[in-house]
Parts: structure tokens; C-alpha cells; sequence
């Protein structure tokens, strides 16, 4: 592991086993250059894939395209917000989000790719704003999800291994 990083890779204990996959994603790699460089490969992933269809669903009960990329973007948005709690020493014990439930509140979001994409970049970005503005104490400090803590570098590393784990389904179910 690269010492410059260490710092940023969460100790056991620092999130539910719930968030595991997600932290496992980035098996061992800086997240902070996952941060970067993750959400231009799969923009370009998407741009690059001929006959794009963001209303396919692979079976019947699952999201169709347009609901998986809202869901990483909104979840984005949800774990950002957890940073910041955390970071300004939030003690309330939160309740953990419904993906389900937002998913189907998106169910008739009939945006085009272009607009998702402007909006997942936006996004991105403000994320990325926000990890530059934290100090070096700032990766120890935690939230309460679900009467469990999660650590602001635990948070990290679930937004970039989130969409990794999703891009994988992506690769292998939605694109031709």
C-alpha cells in the first residue's frame, strides 16, 4: 500500500459490513485518484456505447439505464452530504436512504443522456470540491447511519466503489 494514501483506507470498524463491497472495490488503490479519473471512464463508457438505450431494463423488476445512473448520482449527492455532516461534527444518528424508494420516484424521469451527464460531472465536481477542502483530521471523524458510525474516509472510498460495483452490472447487462 502507498504511504501517501494510507491515511485514507478505513480500519475495520469503521462502517457497517453492509458497505464492504463497495470499499473492496478500490482493492488497495488511492481514492482520492479514483475520484478523478473513475467518473470520466464511465462517462466515456456511456458516450462510446452504440444505440445508448437509457429505458432498457435487463428483466422486468430491475431499474432501467436512466434509474441506475440517477441512483449513482443521487447516492453521490446523499454520501457527500454524509461527509459534510460529519466533517462539521454532526452527533445525530441519521436514518439510512430507501434506494428503492427514490428509484421509483425517478421511474418517469425522461431526461436525455446529455442532461445526466452534465448533472453527474456537476456532481463529481462539488465532491471533489469537498475532499479538497478537508483536513488532515477530518478522515477519522464519523457519522451515525442506522445506529451505526461511518468514517468520513469509509464514506469516501462507498462513492467511488459504489459506482464502480454499478458499472460492472452496467458493462455486463445494460450495454451492447
Amino acid at each position: 500500500m502507498n504511504k501517501k494514501f494510507s491515511h485514507l483506507i478505513p480500519a475495520a470498524g469503521e462502517h457497517s459490513p453492509f458497505y464492504q463491497p463497495y470499499i473492496d472495490a478500490l482493492a488497495g488503490e488511492n481514492p482520492l485518484e479514483s475520484l478523478k479519473t473513475d467518473l470520466d471512464y464511465q462517462i466515456d463508457l456511456l458516450d462510446n456505447s452504440p444505440g445508448l438505450k437509457l429505458d432498457y431494463k435487463y428483466e422486468f423488476n430491475k431499474w432501467t439505464l436512466r434509474q441506475l445512473i440517477i441512483h449513482l448520482i443521487d447516492t453521490e449527492r446523499i454520501m457527500s452530504w454524509r461527509i459534510l455532516a460529519a466533517t462539521r461534527g454532526d452527533q445525530n444518528n441519521y436514518s439510512g436512504y430507501d434506494q428503492d424508494l427514490y428509484a421509483r420516484a425517478t421511474a418517469n424521469d425522461q431526461r436525455k443522456w446529455v442532461e445526466l451527464r452534465k448533472e453527474w460531472k456537476v456532481v463529481r465536481k462539488s465532491t471533489r470540491l469537498l475532499i479538497s477542502s478537508l483536513q488532515e483530521g477530518d478522515w477519522q471523524k464519523s457519522i451515525c447511519i442506522d445506529e451505526n458510525e461511518i468514517s468520513v474516509r469509509s464514506l469516501l472510498h462507498i462513492i467511488c466503489g459504489h459506482a464502480r460495483v454499478h458499472f460492472k452490472i452496467v458493462q455486463n447487462k445494460y450495454l451492447p
